[in-house]
């Protein structure tokens, strides 16, 4: 009888430990998503941003076509585009930053999970996030320097000896700045990728416990 009674303390002691094994995790997994709910503000500054990117595009389309006497008009209105793109880079990137902020809090709880295994899933949660943070910075730093070359761009506009081979060629050039952020945003959308399916890791185990 006292060995029955024994196996059943073991039993509730294995039980209990793996409840709080699952408990460390589980504080560390929903600290972690709490950057979901600050990176939510990110979709209404995307639309908006989207918005101005098609009517600039717009714009620089039709430069080829323009008129002399058109062009002061044009580039006041790229001028106007880009300065409202350039408020949108930095709401953008003060929401990442906050993101990172509560990443870097939910990371200090990762040394209370005492599961080696949990702890090394939330280490690689920790590390995909760490790196999303870093491409979206290198993603928020081309796009600055692209808003800069439109902005040189719409300057010259204003020059009384500009010709069209020069127009042109300034649009060349921030057409290969374009595309390297194309680049850019494909390397970040992989990296989001990444941390979801990692993220879906940790969010399996909880959900099987």
């Amino acid at each position: 009888m006292k060995r029955i009674a024994a196996l059943i303390l073991g039993l509730v002691f294995i039980l209990t430990a793996c409840n709080n094994e699952i408990d460390e995790l589980e504080t560390f997994y929903v600290k972690f998503q709490e950057t979901l709910d600050v990176e939510s503000e990110i979709s209404d500054i995307s639309d908006e941003f989207n918005r101005l990117e098609n009517r600039r595009g717009q714009i620089q389309e039709d430069l080829s076509a323009a008129e002399r006497s058109e062009l002061s008009d044009m580039s006041e209105s790229l001028a106007e585009n880009t300065a409202e793109r350039q408020e949108l880079i930095d709401q953008e990137t003060a929401v990442m930053e906050e993101s990172k902020a509560v990443a870097e809090e939910a990371e200090a709880l990762v040394e209370d999970i005492s599961n080696e295994d949990y702890r090394q899933q939330a280490d690689a949660l920790i590390s995909a996030a760490d790196d999303r943070y870093a491409k979206h910075g290198e993603l928020m730093e081309a796009f600055k320097s692209v808003l800069n070359g439109e902005e040189e761009l719409f300057e010259y506009l204003q020059d009384e000896d500009l010709n069209q081979d020069d127009i042109d060629d300034h649009i060349n050039t921030l057409n290969e700045e374009y595309d390297g952020l194309s680049v850019l945003q494909e390397e970040y959308a992989t990296a989001t990728d990444r941390l979801n399916e990692v993220k879906n890791e940790v969010y399996a185990i909880l959900d099987e416990s």
